[in-house]
C-alpha cells in the first residue's frame, strides 16, 4: 500500500507532466488534426479526474459521459488541468491511511455501479494519465514535435536533486579556490577538462567512420540524410557522399552520439528512442519513407 508521501509525489509529477506535454502540443500546426485529437484526449484525462475527484468527496458531479462534446482550447485547457492537478496535490497531501483505506460506493457514468477505495481511485487517476499524455506523445513524434520525456525518475531527480545525490548545478560548484587547491589537484583538473574537450571530436570522427563503413559506394536512400549530433557535430549522407556537413537535408534525425551508438547496436529500439525524444525527426513521413533503407543501414553501423 502507498503512503501519502509517494501519493504526494506521484500527483505532483503528474502536474508538471501534464503542462510539458500541454506545451509541447503548442508546436503542432493549428490547423493539424493532430492537434484537435491531442487535445480531446488530454480533455478526456482531465474529465476522468473530475469525475473521480467527485467520487472520493462523495459528491455528485454534471458529467453524463467521460468526454465533452465540445473540445476546450488548449489555453482553457492548461489552465483546468493545472488547477485540477494542484487540486490533487493538495488533496492526498491531507489524507491518513484510514482515509486512504476507506471504500467508497459510486456511479459510472454509464450507469454502473462501482465500489474502490480511495487508495484505488487515486491509483486510476495517476495511471489513466499517464496512459494518454503516452498516447499524445506518440501523435508529437508522429507530427515531428519532439515529445518531452515523461518519466517518474527524471522528474524525481530534478525535483529532489539533492536527495538523489544530484546537487543544483550553480557558479559556486564550478569556482576554483586555487587557496584550498595543491598543485596536483589543479593539474588534475585541467587535464579532465583537456582531455573531455578533445574526446568530443574523436567520438565524431569515430561515428562518422562507422557511417562511411555502413554507407559503402551507397547509401541507397535516394534522399540526404543528416545525423544532428546534438552539440556534437552533424554527419551529413549524400548518395557515397559522408561528410560533416551541416548542410539542408530531406531529413534530419537528432540524437546523441551515444543514443545514435545504441540504435545502431540494437540496444535501444528507433521507435521508442522517437516517443521518449531521444530521436528527433524533421519529418516523420520522409522517416517512413525511408524506413526500411535506415534499418539496414543501421545493422550495418553496428
Amino acid at each position: 500500500m502507498l503512503d501519502t508521501k509517494t501519493l504526494q509525489r506521484l500527483f505532483k509529477y503528474k502536474l508538471c507532466a501534464n503542462e510539458e506535454i500541454l506545451a509541447a502540443i503548442e508546436k503542432l500546426d493549428s490547423l493539424s488534426p493532430a492537434r484537435e485529437v491531442a487535445i480531446r484526449t488530454l480533455s478526456h484525462a482531465y474529465v476522468v479526474d473530475q469525475i473521480f475527484a467527485a467520487n472520493m468527496e462523495r459528491r455528485p458531479h454534471a458529467y453524463a459521459s467521460s468526454n465533452d462534446d465540445l473540445a476546450p482550447s488548449l489555453e482553457e485547457l492548461f489552465r483546468d488541468t493545472k488547477a485540477s492537478d494542484q487540486w490533487y496535490v493538495d488533496y492526498v497531501s491531507a489524507l491518513d491511511r484510514r482515509q486512504l483505506e476507506e471504500v467508497i460506493d459510486f456511479t459510472f457514468t454509464d450507469g454502473a455501479p462501482g465500489r474502490m477505495s480511495r487508495e484505488e481511485m487515486l491509483m486510476h487517476v495517476s495511471l489513466h494519465g499517464a496512459y494518454h499524455r503516452g498516447q499524445v506523445s506518440w501523435m508529437l513524434a508522429l507530427n515531428a514535435v519532439d515529445p518531452p520525456v515523461d518519466g517518474l525518475t527524471s522528474y524525481l531527480h530534478k525535483a529532489e536533486a539533492s536527495s538523489r545525490r544530484r546537487p543544483e548545478v550553480t557558479t559556486e560548484l564550478f569556482s576554483l579556490d586555487l587557496a584550498k587547491h595543491d598543485v596536483a589537484e589543479t593539474v588534475s583538473s585541467n587535464r579532465v577538462l583537456n582531455d573531455g574537450a578533445a574526446e568530443a571530436p574523436t567520438c565524431l570522427a569515430e561515428m562518422t567512420e562507422r557511417v562511411k563503413i555502413a554507407v559503402g559506394n551507397d547509401a541507397g536512400l535516394g534522399k540526404t540524410l543528416k545525423f544532428d549530433l546534438r552539440g556534437e557535430g552533424f554527419i551529413l549522407i549524400d548518395g557515397s557522399s559522408v561528410t560533416n556537413e551541416d548542410k539542408p537535408a530531406d531529413l534530419t534525425l537528432s540524437a546523441t552520439i551515444d543514443d545514435l551508438r545504441a540504435i545502431g547496436q540494437g540496444r535501444l529500439a528507433p521507435m521508442a528512442a522517437v516517443m521518449t525524444g531521444r530521436l528527433g525527426l524533421s519529418s516523420m513521413s520522409v522517416a517512413m519513407g525511408l524506413r526500411s533503407k535506415m534499418q539496414e543501414l543501421f545493422v550495418k553501423m553496428r
